[in-house]
């Protein structure tokens, strides 16, 4: 008898301490995955902090001046590289992330953004042309 107590308790001891285990490595779980949340979060407002930062130092038209000159560098370069068979070629993108925060005044009007999505790279559309500003 005093056997069969002495495994009744050893095991239930055994199954407490690996639920108690299990309950722990839930718990980290749990930390580790609110410290990723954090750390998401904090980087985030960075990237718009650094996005803020950018836009407010940056217009348009210094963008678009910023284009022609790699545009320009581009071809003088394939100019003076005969085997290059492209120079490189920057499509337009009326928008990056969330379509449905973009402003009219940056997209323009839809017939002009539709122009602008479908027509074939490098013929000018980078350059404010059609853009509605």
């Amino acid at each position: 008898m005093f056997a069969k107590l002495a495994t009744v308790i050893i095991v239930l001891g055994a199954m407490f301490g690996a639920l108690l285990v299990n309950r722990q490595e839930r718990i980290d779980t749990a930390a580790e995955i609110s410290r990723i949340h954090f750390k998401l979060e904090r980087n985030d407002r960075e990237r718009v902090r650094r996005e803020a930062e950018v836009a407010s130092k940056l217009t348009p038209n210094q963008i678009r001046e910023l284009v022609a000159a790699i545009e320009k560098a581009s071809e003088q370069a394939s100019d003076r590289d005969a085997s290059s068979s492209s120079p490189l070629v920057l499509k337009p993108i009326p928008f990056r992330e969330d379509p449905s925060r973009a402003t009219d005044d940056a997209l323009g009007t839809p017939e002009e953004l539709r122009r602008l999505v479908n027509e074939p790279a490098g013929n000018g559309a980078l350059h404010g042309e059609g853009m509605g500003g």
